[in-house]
């Protein structure tokens, strides 16, 4: 999506998806990394492409919601220190941002003593790391939010700065259609080898159509995995006119990892929108709700299977690891299984539990085409 030359633009479906998974994920992190036996000293929140903090229909932006978060739960900040460090390329949006936080800090009593927000004008890669580090942020926790217009603009670097800060995460903006598009002028290559931090990702142009979009995410996870996030996730949010949005978060942290998961899956359904595991090969769009449709899941556990026999937890790890769906989506597609004929378990009796053996009867399995 190319940037927009107004100070301000409408706030579509995805954005409003997007803000509201940002928000249920900081109201779990900002707690936990403030409180309790492991509590820091201090933390950051900071984006690369801040905006104006309002759309056109007067909806909050990202940092206005950040702020949100942090400042209803100010008390956390007592004794501690909190850094926002907030970048935005264009000067307009830059001071409309100011007007925005500073109106929405009034509802909140003013910003404490204890935080500190710094604005900086300039590219993101060009500025954030400088910023973090003058604001003494890359001792401390961070939480980058990396929200892009989806061209290849944020280089890998940034990423591997924020990963050698331990509990550090970064979640990101991730766009497939202008490399996909324009991958092979060359001036666009090297934008996108410093956004992968490598020429791997150009393979891309020798693939077929329908295996681009695929190839590229799964470059970009193990981009962010070889800059020293051991886990990385994505999903693909969809609108009604087919245009694709791609978020990947990236993290040292498992609980961290359980948390986005859980804030992803607690987002309520958007109109307009439906979601994808970007890695099932089918592209089954669904909905993220109570209910919600296992079929990718059971391929990806079906092939996870195929490799050899997995005990419950390791399928349950499995899933939070490698696709959109989380440990407890796993239990009934087993049962599932199971009840089909598909698979076995070891030993047979009692409790389905984590330590019970799971593995392929294949010479028993009906035709994959009646289980989807």
């Amino acid at each position: 999506m190319p940037a927009p030359q107004t100070p301000t633009w409408d706030c579509d479906p995805h954005t409003r998806a997007k803000h509201e998974l940002l928000q249920r994920y900081l109201e779990a992190w900002f707690p936990i990394l403030l409180q309790g036996p492991r509590a820091r000293q201090s933390v950051t929140y900071a984006e690369g492409f801040a905006g104006p903090g309002i759309y056109k229909g007067g909806e909050p932006g990202s940092p206005v919601i950040a702020l949100g978060v942090f400042l209803r739960r100010k008390q956390l900040l007592s004794g501690k220190r909190m850094n926002v460090i907030l970048v935005e390329g264009d000067s307009t949006r830059l001071q409309r941002l100011k007007s925005e936080i500073g109106k929405s800090a009034a509802q909140y009593g003013g910003v404490p003593e204890s935080m500190n927000i710094e604005y900086h004008n300039g590219r993101c890669g060009d500025v954030l790391i400088p910023a973090l580090n003058g604001a003494g942020a890359t001792t401390s926790p961070i939480f980058a939010f990396l929200d892009s217009w989806g061209g290849p603009d944020i280089p890998l670097d940034i990423a591997r700065v924020i990963a050698k800060v331990p509990s550090s995460e970064v979640l990101v903006t991730f766009g497939t259609r202008f490399l996909m598009q324009f991958g092979n002028i060359e001036a666009h290559q090297e934008k996108g080898d410093v956004a992968f931090g490598g020429t791997s990702w150009r393979k891309v142009r020798n693939l077929p159509s329908h295996q681009k979009k695929g190839y590229l995410v799964t470059a970009y996870r193990e981009s962010l995995n070889a800059a020293g996030f051991p886990y990385v996730i994505s999903f693909e949010m969809l609108d009604e006119g087919g245009h694709d949005l791609h978020l990947v978060y990236g993290t040292s942290s498992h609980k961290g990892l359980e948390k986005m998961k859980e804030a992803m899956w607690k987002v309520d359904p958007i109109r307009g929108v439906s979601y994808r595991d970007p890695r099932d090969p089918d592209q089954l769009q669904f909905e993220l709700k109570f209910d919600p449709d296992t079929r990718p899941l059971r391929r990806a556990i079906l092939e996870e299977l195929s490799k050899g026999e997995r005990t419950l937890a390791q399928l349950r790890e499995f899933a939070l690891l490698e696709t959109v769906y989380r440990p407890p989506h796993v239990t009934p597609v087993v049962r599932y299984l199971l009840e089909q004929g598909i698979a076995e378990r070891f030993p047979s009796g009692g409790q389905l539990s984590g330590d019970k053996i799971i593995r392929l009867v294949p010479e028993e399995a009906p035709s994959m085409d009646t289980l989807f």
